[in-house]
């Protein structure tokens, strides 16, 4: 399973792909490693000098291209959060948007997942800081450096998703 997360953003829409291998039976004598597994990380710049609406265009068209490379299972989002000025929130929720038609139109199933739900699951705190959740980030998916800020907090959603996802799956069984 490759998971695709997206920290939509108007300047930097951050981006994070991680992918989960379904466990096999263990062979005796070998360690089996499992979890998460990173991909790639960035993010989508704009301008502000750039018109709003080829803004959008671009964070829609580079993540149509990110899900051809990368062939997600899933999209994990996270959810716009409430700005102190409405102009803000109203353009975050339309930076949100163009992800999720991008999503929509290669058939992506889509989640979302509140700032909070994210923090508390990556960090066990929903007031975690920015540097916190980049920690266990880098952590989680051993890596060697931490990711910049908008491409960590994309792998945070991502992760924020599998640990969802697997909760669910063990409720079932």
């Amino acid at each position: 399973m490759t998971i695709l997360g997206i920290d939509p953003g108007l300047l930097k829409t951050g981006y994070g792909i991680i992918e989960v291998k379904p466990l096999i039976k263990p062979v005796p004598g070998q360690v089996q490693e499992s979890g998460a597994s990173f991909l790639d990380c960035g993010f989508i710049g704009t301008s502000s000098a750039t018109p709003f609406p080829l803004r959008l265009k671009k964070i829609y068209d580079s993540l149509i291209r990110l899900i051809e490379k990368f062939q997600p299972t899933v999209v994990a989002i996270e959810d716009t959060y409430i700005a102190k000025n409405a102009q803000v929130a109203l353009k975050l929720g339309k930076a949100a948007g163009a992800a999720i038609v991008a999503a929509t139109n290669k058939k992506r199933k889509i989640f979302s997942f509140t700032p909070l739900q994210i923090k508390q699951n990556i960090v066990g705190n929903g007031n975690a800081s920015k540097e916190q959740v980049a920690f266990m980030v880098k952590q989680i998916l051993r890596l060697e450096e931490e990711p910049p800020a908008d491409a960590s907090d994309a792998l945070a959603v991502a992760l924020c998703y599998l640990s969802y996802h697997h909760y669910k799956n063990i409720i079932k069984k």
